[in-house]
């Protein structure tokens, strides 16, 4: 019995977007046909419905990668095949900015979750080659602006330093978030137990760190960053639906 979610079985269906934030999830509800109500328990708001007229779910995850952990395992193990997260994330990276999308190609895990799963072993955090190349493709149909590329995920996302942000810049990586790294390891692992998962990620940047090379980049306010995250919802829904089920 899921602890977390506390859906019925055969309520979710076998793609999925999450996100942190329920308030994002209950947009994300207005998007999608014959939508009905899957879980609110603990506050993890999930709907199922249809959107082009395939069942896709939506559910929140929560902040942080403990709680993507044990939701996204949760959802794993009521059948889900393709996981997509969006979110938000703050940039330090030149030519990022506010309102753009960036598609992740993979995350530098420096959260104690993702190293936990791997029990002391070495990291894999990258998600699902096709899934991701769904995303490239629908953000390039209907974006201006968007970047393809890999993050960091952390726990604490405040207070990072100047001189952090210019380290992991030097590494090539373009923004900071919280939840990626634990849900591709996740998938990872299921797949190397022969499941047939996909995950992937896309985000919207929200702001930019201490140290930003292009200037200040202050936090989007509600309408702008509304307005960037529907087109985030888009193109995710887009790229959802592109890729057969196993």
């Amino acid at each position: 019995m899921a602890i977390y979610l506390r859906a019925a079985d055969g309520e979710y269906a076998k793609r999925v977007l999450v996100a942190g934030d329920p308030g994002r999830i209950r947009r994300l509800g207005e998007l999608l046909e014959d939508t009905r109500l899957v879980t609110e328990n603990r506050g993890l708001l999930g709907y199922t419905g249809r959107y082009k007229g395939e069942p896709v779910s939506v559910q929140s995850v929560g902040m942080g990668c403990p709680s993507m952990a044990m939701v996204g395992e949760e959802l794993f193990d009521y059948g889900v095949e393709q996981m997509i997260r969006i979110g938000t994330c703050s940039a330090f990276a030149s030519g990022v900015a506010n309102g753009d999308v960036i598609v992740v190609t993979g995350s530098a895990a420096s959260d104690g979750t993702t190293a936990s799963l791997a029990g002391g072993g070495p990291v894999a955090a990258i998600p699902d080659y096709d899934l991701t190349t769904a995303l490239v493709v629908s953000a390039r149909a209907r974006l201006r602006r968007f970047h393809v590329g890999p993050v960091v995920t952390v726990d604490v996302e405040p207070h990072l330093s100047a001189t952090s942000t210019a380290s992991w810049r030097e590494q090539g990586l373009l923004a900071v978030e919280m939840e990626a790294s634990a849900m591709f390891n996740l998938a990872l692992r299921r797949r190397g137990r022969g499941h047939q998962v996909r995950a992937a990620c896309v985000l919207t940047v929200s702001d930019g760190l201490d140290g930003h090379p292009d200037g200040a980049q202050r936090y989007l306010d509600d309408e702008a960053l509304a307005a960037a995250t529907d087109a985030m919802h888009v193109v995710a829904l887009e790229a959802l639906v592109a890729i057969p089920l196993a």
